[in-house]
């Protein structure tokens, strides 16, 4: 299964293209409760909403874009690894890190805006998936640690002695932070000339 020639930029703002592609991924990974995981999915804002207020992916649907994405470079990268994880881990890591996100902003006059909600990140995404599915070893220690050292320092849900652990099991951990914080940084600029059309019109 090649993720790689499946999607592209130019999809960044196609919420229902996007949104069929990651249902699809998903239903090809067969794991007790992973229909459950995606009736969820449909039911939240995951497929509509941005994924964050500020930082990246500011537009309706960059959620699932970015999430898209991070799949995308995760695939082309762990297959150069001598002991790769399997392309279901992949796909789990790679769409389902961010569910933390689900219902966390609103739209309002001045733009994104986070609501109250659950409190955390990498551990309240696990929680979410692990509502539907059960995580393996490597993907729970990929999610859980995906923030790197923002993971310590900003949200404060594991320490230095915890992502070290999780390293030496998974070595995969520093890869997916690196490629999911690189994907956060990645210039803007086809969405924003997209968003002044639409509103040009």
């Amino acid at each position: 299964m090649s993720l790689n020639t499946q999607f592209s930029f130019n999809q960044r703002v196609d919420i229902e293209h996007n949104q069929a592609l990651a249902a699809d991924f998903l239903s090809l990974i067969e794991r007790p409760g992973m229909g459950s995981l995606i009736d969820y999915l449909f039911e939240s804002d995951y497929f509509t909403a941005p994924a964050s207020t500020r930082y990246h992916n500011v537009f309706p649907g960059g959620l699932c874009f970015h999430s898209l994405n991070v799949t995308r470079e995760f695939s082309r990268e762990n297959t150069n690894w001598q002991k790769p994880i399997p392309q279901d881990s992949v796909i789990v890591c790679g769409l389902l890190h961010d569910l933390c996100k689900i219902g966390a902003y609103k739209e309002t006059s001045r733009g994104y805006e986070k609501v109250k909600g659950p409190k955390g990140h990498g551990k309240l995404s696990v929680s979410r998936i692990e509502e539907h599915i059960k995580l393996t070893q490597p993907e729970k220690d990929i999610i859980l640690f995906h923030m790197g050292l923002f993971g310590i320092f900003e949200f404060r849900e594991h320490d230095t002695l915890a992502i070290h652990k999780a390293i030496i099991r998974t070595p995969q951990v520093q890869l997916f932070a690196a490629l999911d914080m690189a994907d956060s940084k990645r210039k803007p600029e086809k969405w924003q000339h997209e968003r002044q059309d639409r509103k040009a019109v």
